[in-house]
């Protein structure tokens, strides 16, 4: 039998052996660990230092406020107010669906909208908030905070949203804002300028000046560190580390607010001996010696509020199916023939090509001329008029007889100096130039049928008292009597500041033109009102504001002899479509001028019953404010005004 000792050297060298190598073994991995450690917690400390914190912390975008909009005594256009709104969280939520049952609970979420909101998740991601609803009352507002442990997900947010006070009696000037697009993103030239954009509930100017000037008034973005939980909930927003954005740059405008809501109500009064329920119709009021427009309205209108808070569907289409056109700026868009007011710029043609102011003719109702006649507006004639007369009572025989001899081409290098056939640079898009009918125009029109292309003296007939191809905007009408009344090349404009930076009125060069041709179309203008002319209707009593003025009606439709059969006999009597447009055009004092105007209302019929008197009720409030002997709105003020972003 075979006995192992307990001092058995083979057996213990083995033992031995193992133990080294096991302790070795533990020693290397110890070492190792120790050594990772210390990489982890010693040599590279800082580095995922940063990396924890950069976990633990996210940067939030601040959203600037959009500059505001203000008129020239500083009454706010576009401001900015406190929009109670719902953001949603998709990766927070879990289920998307279920989060917006519980929402429709407190406030609506259309099935519309519901696809928006599931459209903007997948453009976005999971992590990005999106808006749900936004304009929401304080009682909805409050509900939801009440829910908030049972929805998560969900962020009640206070934001900005932007506040037309004036409604539809500003849209057209300023336009409105409206939510941000693909086309917009692709249009950014930076990363940070994209990021901005997809902020929940960003806006971007649409139209009018809000679009024109995006850049001047977005602002420049902020930025603010918030700590955030493992589920990324913010826990804490870090106030200290925020860089605060900078809010966008304001507007000054020329616009009188006042005067632009009163010419607006002025504009929808209805029409002595006309029944119609809703006047079509626009208005301008200029100052004759800066270009500043003072008035630019057009009626009916839109409400840019709709706009900002998101069109309802049905609103939209009856906006757009409205006869009345009122997503149509009149004012610059609509171009019309400006029947007899055109006869100012035709008597001081007719001067340049050398007639003389006494030079009389005998008007009998009628005139031949070619193959038929041509009607004077009033059926038994004026008689014997001149020049002078021709205006004041607005005789179409008298230019008829001058049109005969006339060179085209005279009357439209007259029309073209005093502003007609031409935009100006408002800020506004969407501005018509009009028709100045010549030799050349004829050419280009009908470039494709030669046989068109040849000027006739007939035409002629019927450009002379602005019919025929001949067609303009309100606000070239007013530029047309401003220039009219000053003898200067004046230039319209809206915007008075950006920022800080008042900018110079336009320069306003004389215009060539004898000044006797322009006294005697001035006076003319003054016997229209003064004088008992087409006009005396709409005469301001107060001589120190006497206002000189031209009527005229642009005829639309000639009344067959089948229609005079059955008894319409008068323009009232054919539907609204088919009634001649109204149009005057005004400026005062007459002796030292310092406002012009001019009124459209569409299918008004006459310039004396219609026209006229809109126009010389806003020419009174006009006179009343005086606009320019007041001292204007220093546009500096609104960068001291407290409460407002700085940069």
């Amino acid at each position: 039998m075979v006995s192992f000792g307990a001092h058995d050297p083979e057996r213990q060298e083995v033992v031995s052996r193992r133990t080294v190598l096991l302790g070795g073994g533990v020693s290397l991995l110890f070492a190792g660990i120790a050594g990772r450690l210390y990489q982890l917690q010693i040599a590279n400390h800082q580095k995922y230092l940063d990396l924890a914190q950069e976990n633990q912390f996210n940067r939030r975008v601040l959203t600037p406020l959009r500059g505001e909009i203000v008129d020239r005594f500083g009454a706010p256009l576009a401001s900015n107010r406190k929009n109670f709104r719902i953001l949603l969280v998709p990766e927070q939520a879990r289920d998307v669906d279920a989060a917006l049952d519980k929402i429709a609970q407190i406030t609506p979420v259309s099935d519309d909208r519901r696809a928006r909101i599931m459209r903007e998740i997948r453009r976005r991601g999971a992590f990005t908030p999106v808006q749900v609803a936004d304009n929401l009352t304080w009682e909805e507002f409050s509900r939801i905070n009440f829910q908030l442990p049972h929805l998560g997900g969900v962020l009640p947010d206070v934001g900005e949203t932007r506040d037309y006070p004036f409604g539809p009696a500003s849209a057209f000037v300023i336009g409105y804002v409206g939510a941000v697009t693909e086309r917009d993103l692709a249009a950014e030239k930076t990363d940070a300028d994209r990021v901005l954009l997809r902020q929940p509930g960003f806006k971007i100017g649409r139209e009018g000046l809000e679009r024109t000037y995006e850049s001047e008034l977005r602002g420049a973005a902020g930025s603010m560190n918030v700590k955030i939980n493992a589920h990324g909930r913010v826990i804490e927003e870090l106030a200290d580390t925020a860089k605060p954005p900078a809010q966008g740059k304001p507007l000054t405008l020329t616009i009188d607010a006042e005067l632009q809501t009163h010419a607006m109500k002025v504009l929808a009064e209805p029409i002595p001996g006309v029944e119609q329920d809703v006047q079509s119709a626009a208005a301008v009021v200029m100052d004759v010696i800066t270009g500043d427009i003072l008035v630019l309205a057009s009626t009916p209108a839109f409400n840019p509020n709709d706009f900002n808070v998101g069109i309802d569907p049905a609103l939209w289409r009856e906006l757009n199916e409205s006869p009345y056109k009122p997503l149509l700026n009149k004012a610059l868009t609509g171009a019309y023939p400006p029947g007899s007011t055109f006869k100012v710029l035709s008597a001081i043609a007719a001067q340049e090509a050398g007639h003389k102011p006494n030079e009389t003719v005998y008007c009998r109702g009628k005139m031949w001329y070619g193959n038929r006649y041509f009607h004077c507006w009033k059926a038994g004639g004026h008689g014997t008029v001149n020049m002078e007369g021709s205006l004041k009572h607005s005789c179409d025989t008298y230019y008829y007889e001058i049109a005969k001899s006339l060179d085209i081409d005279v009357l439209a290098d007259v029309a073209k100096r005093f502003g007609l056939g031409q935009t100006y640079e408002l800020g506004v898009s969407g501005q018509k130039g009009g028709v100045v009918p010549s030799r050349e125009w004829k050419r280009a029109y009908y470039a494709g049928n030669p046989e068109n292309q040849t000027w006739f003296q007939g035409e002629t007939l019927s450009a002379i008292i602005g019919q025929g191809a001949v067609t303009a905007t309100p606000l070239q009408l007013a530029v047309m009597t401003a220039r009219v009344a000053t003898g200067r090349a004046v230039r319209p404009r809206l915007v008075r500041a950006v920022g800080d930076l008042v900018l110079p009125p336009p320069q306003a060069p004389l215009i060539d033109v004898d000044p006797a041709h322009l006294a005697v179309a001035r006076a003319g203008m003054n016997a229209v009102v003064n004088e008992y002319g087409t006009a005396a209707r709409s005469r301001i009593e107060d001589p120190d504001w006497q206002m000189a003025g031209k009527t005229g009606t642009s005829q639309l439709y000639r009344i067959t002899n089948e229609e005079r059969a059955r008894g319409l006999t008068k323009p009232e009597q054919l539907p609204w479509a088919r009634r001649d447009h109204a149009l005057f055009i005004s400026f005062m004092p007459y002796e030292n001028p310092r406002y012009a105007c001019s009124v459209l209302v569409e299918h008004g019929i006459g310039g004396s019953r219609a026209a006229g008197p809109k126009a010389r009720d806003i020419m009174k409030a006009v006179a009343a404010k005086d606009p320019a002997s007041r001292t204007p709105f220093d546009p500096r003020a609104l960068a001291r005004a407290p409460g407002l972003q700085e940069g």
